[in-house]
C-alpha cells in the first residue's frame, strides 16, 4: 500500500509543476517577447527502480510502483504576434533572431522584446537589461527622436547614421537559460551568428506566443488531475488506518 503513496504523490508533484508553469504562462500572456513553456513528464526507469547495481552484480530489491517525474521544462520557440504599438521607440524583429544585450556575471541576454529606451548617456537600451548590441557594438542615438529603417539602420534626430540593429541566432544545440519577462541567457563569449535579411519594424512590438484559451484549458486539466490525486491519497490513507485498526483488534 505504501507504493500507492509514492505513485500518487509523484503525480501530485508533476501536476503542481504544471500548475506553476501554466500559471506563469498566463501571467505573461501580454509580456512582449515572452515564450510559453511546457512541462515534459516521464516515468522513472523500471530497471533502476527495481534492481540494485553492486560491483558487476545485480540484485532484485523487490517490486515497486511506477512513479512520474518532471523530465524537463521545454520552451515553445515560435514567434508571437507583431502588433502596432504607436510608440516610436518600439522596434519588432520580423523574422528570425534575437536582440543581444551583454549582461553581468558572465551571461549574455537574448530577447525579442524590442521595447527600447535611451539611457542617460544617450545609448539605446532595454530597461532592466542593458544596452543593445548592434552590428558594431553599442548604439548611441543621443535622444529618443531616432529612426530605424527596415534593414536596421539607425539614424539620430539629425539624420546621421549612428549604427545598425542586428538580430542574432543561437548555435544549434545550445542550451538556453530562460529568465523572467521573455529573456534568455547564454554564457558570455558564445559565438552568436548574425541573422541576415531580417526586417525591423519601428512602432511595432512582438507580444508573447501564449495562447490564452489553450493555457486556461491546460491549467484546468492540471488542477483537476491534482485534485483527483489528492482525493486518491486521502482514500489510501483511510484504508491504511482502517487496516491498522483491524489488525490491532485481533
Amino acid at each position: 500500500m505504501l507504493g500507492g503513496f509514492y505513485t500518487i504523490a509523484s503525480g501530485m508533484m508533476v501536476q503542481q509543476r504544471k500548475l506553476e508553469v501554466q500559471g506563469n504562462n498566463l501571467v505573461n500572456s501580454q509580456t512582449p517577447g515572452f515564450h510559453a513553456q511546457r512541462v515534459v513528464a516521464s516515468s522513472f526507469s523500471d530497471e533502476l527502480a527495481t534492481t540494485r547495481l553492486e560491483y558487476r552484480n545485480t540484485e532484485e530489491i523487490g517490486p515497486t510502483h511506477p512513479i512520474a517525474v518532471v523530465d524537463t521544462v521545454s520552451t515553445l520557440m515560435t514567434s508571437g504576434d507583431i502588433r502596432e504599438s504607436e510608440r516610436p521607440m518600439d522596434v519588432a524583429i520580423n523574422g528570425l533572431g534575437y536582440y543581444q544585450i551583454p549582461g553581468e556575471a558572465g551571461v549574455t541576454y537574448l530577447t525579442r522584446n524590442g521595447g527600447f529606451d535611451v539611457d542617460e548617456e544617450g545609448y539605446l537600451m532595454i530597461p532592466e537589461l542593458g544596452r543593445v548590441h548592434g552590428e558594431d557594438g553599442e548604439i548611441q542615438v543621443g535622444n529618443t527622436n531616432f529612426t530605424v529603417l527596415d534593414d536596421g539602420t539607425v539614424n539620430n534626430s539629425e539624420g546621421e547614421t549612428v549604427g545598425r540593429l542586428q538580430a542574432y541566432t543561437i548555435p544549434e544545440g545550445m542550451d538556453l537559460t530562460q529568465y523572467r519577462n521573455g529573456v534568455f541567457g547564454v554564457p558570455e563569449g558564445t559565438d552568436l551568428q548574425a541573422q541576415e535579411g531580417t526586417q525591423f519594424m519601428q512602432g511595432y512590438l512582438e507580444y508573447s506566443n501564449v495562447d490564452q484559451n489553450r493555457e486556461m484549458t491546460m491549467l484546468m486539466e492540471a488542477q483537476s488531475s491534482f485534485v483527483s490525486c489528492s482525493t486518491a491519497l486521502q482514500i489510501i490513507d483511510q484504508i491504511n488506518q482502517k487496516a491498522a485498526q483491524q489488525i490491532a483488534s485481533l
